[in-house]
């Protein structure tokens, strides 16, 4: 096909048929796989997974197909787990659009194959007793379809083991492929499940070059490697295969999950099968060696041998075998290996709201009223709106609290109109001095620190939708500029880790997990650590943390349930609105919301965004 363009009604077709494609590769090994290079050995990789379905059986599946037509509009049942079975789904689509493929399937097989099937439209029938059964044990899978098969006019059973155009398919495609890209060979190796590929191969070899010798790959008895069988197993087979094949060697699974992962890293993408017919080459190559045989091989013309073994399957659906079989030191360590543990949530950038859509949020009734506005008309700032942004002290001496106007104003209604992010950027203007305040407040009056509700200065009911508000921050920020109706809920020693961390919360991935556990434990009320500041004399202080018991880990002083809180948000589907330092430490509280049905969002930049927003409109 000119430049392997496929087009017009068959183009899939085309695509799946040899003999309108071009050859499969074949490519020599790098030397570092090759341990007999010196001594003149060439090794070629045939990449029958270059095949439209990816595997080996795509030729058999399709010689097989083309002699049963009657499969058009029948059910098609196989024994088979893997390859074969994946390729007569697709080829059948391809061919005919028969998508009733059915495919008998051991019981042991892993959740991960199954769903492979299952993602190509094969329809799975498991099977107890033995994974792999005799062709010819008139108690097993095979021979019970051979008769459901002749019982039922509807349905069609290939039967890969005892059909003549699997081997042939390879008599037919890949013997002849193989001597027109390497005239030269002088060794070809095959594992062996059907026998199909070596059969048929060796076939052509036999009657065009008869010097060429064929070697049979099997695995060790009760240690299987996927795809391939042990000899006993095989020995019964129906095909041709003693009259052609010259040589069998057998070769542990563990070495061939070992060989398939080298060459896969040196760029010639292999699964275990593939890696056991090089390692069994490999190690017939080593004997012939070691008996001065290797010579019996050598091209008279070239001086050098040539081998050619096949790459029949992918890795990716055996990964985690690869991780059973293999030792933790043949694979690179994961770094950062603490994130597993933590932060394992979806996050969702929907989820971040930029300073502004917050504003919105918080008060949508009301267009943001710029602070440049209030400088304007001086008189405004003597209004509730200012009032409600200050988050007063309770004072030791006096029950009276001073306030931004000359009399105490009233309580905001439900209608009353003011902007929240406005309320807290009014007092970040005087943060620091406001924070000083608040950390000499807490010297003389500990207690205060555990009382995680905004102030009763400001109100919670200022509008009927209002969300409820997380405050991650220590108390004495908290106390000392929040958002009106927000509820602290301190993260211990967040300020800590976020200098920690330079800023940059998620490239400290110490500080991540510390963070999330943290958040983790206060959402589920599994613990409440209230910071407890005791001043023991003025050149030293100690902070203590104190531990609520069992009954009252749920809650603060003022009888606040975090835990029951974020019930009655999700019950009734209300959002919940967290706030940090700089918006970080929020995103992974908003995952962990969501991961628990309740609609969490976060600020972007956080109070700092928020007060950056609000400082460029002066």
């Amino acid at each position: 096909m000119a430049l392997n363009v496929y087009q017009g009604p068959n183009s899939v077709a085309d695509f799946f048929d040899p003999d309108k494609t071009p050859p499969l590769p074949l490519v020599e090994i790098p030397d570092r796989l090759n341990p007999f290079r010196k001594d003149g050995v060439r090794i070629y990789a045939k990449l029958l997974t270059h095949l439209p379905a990816q595997n080996v059986k795509s030729l058999p599946a399709l010689n097989m197909l083309r002699g049963l037509p009657e499969a058009r509009d029948k059910t098609i049942v196989e024994a088979s787990s893997g390859s074969t079975v994946l390729s007569l789904g697709i080829i059948a689509r391809v061919l005919w659009g028969n998508e009733d493929v059915n495919a008998y399937v051991t019981n042991k097989k892993s959740p991960e194959s199954l769903g492979l099937l299952r993602f190509f439209g094969i329809t799975p029938h498991l099977y107890g007793g033995l994974a792999q059964q005799e062709p010819t044990d008139p108690t097993g899978i095979m021979c019970r379809l051979r008769r459901l098969a002749k019982k039922r006019e509807d349905i069609v059973y290939p039967g890969q083991y005892d059909n003549e155009n699997n081997w042939k398919a390879h008599e037919k495609w890949t013997g002849p492929q193989v001597l027109r890209q390497l005239p030269e060979i002088n060794l070809f190796c095959a594992t062996v499940g059907t026998g199909g590929c070596l059969t048929g191969t060796a076939m052509y070899f036999k009657a065009q070059k008869p010097s060429v010798r064929t070697l049979g790959v099997f695995n060790v008895f009760g240690d299987p490697t996927p795809g391939p069988r042990h000899y006993e197993n095989f020995n019964s087979c129906g095909f041709p295969w003693a009259e052609t094949v010259d040589a069998f060697v057998d070769v542990p699974s563990v070495e061939s999950f070992r060989m398939s992962m080298r060459l896969s890293r040196e760029g010639i993408i292999a699964g275990p099968s593939s890696g056991q017919a090089l390692k069994g080459l490999l190690d017939y190559l080593g004997r012939l060696k070691e008996i001065g045989d290797l010579e019996s091989l050598r091209d008279s013309e070239t001086g050098e041998v040539s081998c050619v073994f096949t790459c029949s399957d992918l890795p990716y659906q055996y990964l985690a075998m690869y991780f059973q079989k293999l030792g933790e030191d043949e694979f690179p360590a994961i770094q950062n290996e603490i994130l597993l543990k933590c932060d394992q949530d979806k996050h969702d950038e929907r989820w971040i709201l930029e300073s502004s859509a917050a504003e919105r949020l918080l008060r949508p009734d009301l267009p943001p009223t710029p602070v440049a506005d209030e400088k304007k008309t001086p008189a405004r700032s003597t209004t509730s709106q200012t009032t409600l942004s200050t988050s007063p002290l309770p004072s030791t001496t006096s029950s009276t609290t001073t306030t931004a106007t000359s009399h105490p104003p009233p309580p905001p209604s439900r209608s009353s109109r003011f902007n929240p992010l406005a309320c807290l950027f009014n007092h970040l203007r005087r943060r620091r001095p406001a924070q000083a305040q608040a950390q000499a407040h807490f010297s003389t009056n500990p207690a205060s620190l555990t009382r995680p509700r905004c102030c009763s200065h400001h109100h919670t009911t200022t509008t009927t939708n209002h969300p409820l508000i997380l405050d991650l921050r220590d108390p004495a920020s908290f106390l000392a500029s929040h958002i009106p109706g927000s509820i602290n809920t301190p993260l211990p020693n967040l300020r800590e880790h976020l200098r920690k961390a330079e800023g940059d919360l998620f490239g400290d991935p110490q500080c991540v997990f510390a963070v999330w556990t943290a958040a983790r434990d206060m959402l589920d009320g599994s613990r409440c650590q209230v910071p407890d500041t005791a001043t023991t004399n003025k050149k030293k202080k100690k902070e203590a943390k104190t531990m609520v018991t069992e009954k009252e880990k749920d809650k603060d002083d003022d009888g606040v349930s975090v835990p029951g809180l974020l019930e009655e948000a999700r019950r009734k589907g209300g959002q919940v609105v967290v706030l940090c330092y700089d918006g970080e430490a929020s995103r992974l509280v908003t995952a962990l919301l969501r991961k628990r049905g309740v609609e969490g969002l976060s600020v972007k930049g956080g109070v700092e965004g928020v007060r950056a927003l609000l400082e460029g409109r002066e």
